[in-house]
């Protein structure tokens, strides 16, 4: 029976994963495996058991060198993942069932890339109703429905991937802030062998983050909101969030900053984040042995920033196509959306910047970004005091219907000083409502039987003024709107840290 949090975590991630592993020694024989080989068609193996003899992929590998293999047939023909992590003289082999992230894959680039070709129509009927006014009625017909689909597209990929993402990175980040003063070996290598999980599920955010964006650039959506930044600080958190990446490649991640940290530039913080991210990966993804060196300096008003790699290279005639949406080198054998590189550019434009490349095969690529940042020597105000909890105990209704994120939440609230009621749709949460008073209330909006908006409306309609802010998945503008309209005090897209909830909290709640 599972005595600890982290325990109790770890069993319920491994049971969600459906994972199988075997546990081996230096000489390859097993010292514990889960016991649910079978499932993936390998022979089950006992311990004291040479595993080689059992599973053929384990043939000559090396157990002191780390390996993730992706995609990998079974004995049964299944599509799993493999992942070979070594520890202290052991080595861990975990494989997974790849079917489903193959599948949901080829899906989203198919989806892609009908809403492109849609897209694409859309245009050249734009350019025909010039010529053709007398269907203009029926062609404007055409494209607003194009819109409403376009749109439910979008909020539909962003709930679906979301909410699982908001339920993995948040309880990988829960087991590795777990304060608990008892910490034994076990718990140590849960935490690290969990940062894996949360790396991953950071990486797959930033990927709907790219689509969703390829969308909103399509529809003139795009809103930059610059602020004062510490340019060298953004640098430093995007070196911290690559480095694991080079390391698990043995390859060198350095950064060259030649800015002042009291050089503070007016800039959309979040877009120039994403845009470095994009790039910095890309350099890391095709770069097999040797460097990627990443130099920034400031020229008066201009960010420059400059991606040197020692990767396989870009073909001159294949220059121009990198910067098409869903575009890779057929050649290349990495996988990936082909959208990085073409968000990245297109948001650079938007902010007033520019992206040129250089490249020859065999040596690698160089790529330099050119950014407006006007300089405001330093923040314009304080920054505000970051709050993991709230400041007194409150009463919070908590309205979610997925279950492994309302029992995240459920746990994080109760340690930022609330009590917690959960109901799992928005019929349930009326009548909650109805029956108690609570300090604040946190709706989702896609839940079965009533939705958040229908609650929201109802509640409001009797006179409930209780502050409601709701946690969804859709970062759609059109939802956030409706929120507004309805008089919900709040907006928070998923995943949601508590500090985000605290610090809403503090704007929304009344001032004892």
């Amino acid at each position: 029976m599972p005595n600890t949090l982290s325990e109790t975590i770890n069993k319920k991630l491994l049971e969600k994963l459906n994972l199988a592993f075997i546990n081996v020694d230096s000489d390859m024989r097993v010292v514990q495996t889960s016991g649910n080989l079978a499932q993936y068609g390998y022979d089950e193996v006992a311990v004291g058991d040479d595993v080689t003899e059992h599973v053929d992929f384990l043939v000559g590998i090396d157990s002191d060198q780390a390996l993730t293999l992706p995609v990998l047939a079974s004995p049964a023909g299944m599509p799993v993942s493999v992942n070979l992590m070594p520890e202290s003289g052991q080595l861990t082999v975990v494989i997974a069932d790849a079917k489903d992230q193959f599948d949901l894959q080829q899906m989203l680039q198919q989806k892609a890339n009908e809403n492109q070709l849609l897209m694409e129509k859309q245009r050249k009927l734009l350019a025909q109703l010039h010529s053709a006014q007398t269907q203009l009625k029926e062609k404007n017909k055409k494209l607003e429905e194009a819109s409403r689909l376009q749109s439910g597209f979008l909020s539909g990929v962003s709930h679906e991937f979301r909410t699982p993402l908001s339920a993995i990175i948040g309880y990988a980040e829960l087991i590795q802030q777990d304060k608990s003063k008892e910490h034994n070996q076990g718990t140590l290598e849960l935490k690290h062998n969990v940062e894996p999980i949360r790396r991953a599920g950071n990486h797959l955010l930033t990927l709907v983050e790219n689509l969703l964006d390829h969308g909103r650039l399509d529809a003139g959506e795009i809103v930059i909101n610059p602020k004062p930044v510490q340019v060298i600080a953004l640098l430093k958190d995007v070196e911290q969030m690559m480095q694991p990446l080079a390391r698990a490649k043995h390859i060198d991640l350095v950064f060259n900053d030649d800015i002042d940290p009291g050089h503070w530039a007016y800039i959309d913080e979040s877009r120039l984040h994403q845009c470095l991210i994009n790039l910095v990966g890309n350099a890391i993804k095709f770069t097999d042995s040797g460097s990627v060196v990443v130099t920034s300096y400031c020229d008066a008003d201009i960010l420059r920033v400059l991606i040197q790699d020692t990767g396989i290279g870009i073909a001159p005639e294949d220059l121009a196509k990198i910067r098409l949406p869903f575009w890779q080198a057929s050649d290349t054998g990495k996988v990936g959306t082909g959208l990085g590189l073409s968000i990245t550019e297109r948001i650079i434009e938007v902010m007033g910047g520019s992206l040129s490349i250089s490249s020859e095969i065999g040596v690698g690529t160089e790529v330099t970004m050119e950014l407006s940042a006007p300089q405001t020597g330093e923040a314009d105000e304080q920054m505000p005091v970051v709050k993991c909890e709230f400041d007194q105990k409150l009463s919070i209704l908590l309205a979610e219907d997925d279950y492994d994120i309302a029992q995240l939440v459920v746990l994080l609230l109760e340690e930022a000083n609330a009590d917690v009621t959960h109901v799992e749709n928005g019929e349930l949460a009326v009548k909650a409502m109805r029956r108690q008073d609570f300090d604040l209330v946190l709706m989702d909006i896609n839940m079965p039987v009533m939705n958040g908006y229908e609650a929201i409306k109802i509640v409001r309609g009797e006179g409930n003024e209780v502050p409601i802010i709701v946690m969804t998945a859709s970062v759609i503008e059109a939802d956030r709107e409706q929120a507004q309209q309805l008089g919900c005090d709040g907006y928070l897209c998923k995943p949601v840290d508590v500090i985000d909830i605290v610090a809403i909290a503090d704007q929304v709640l009344p001032r004892s």
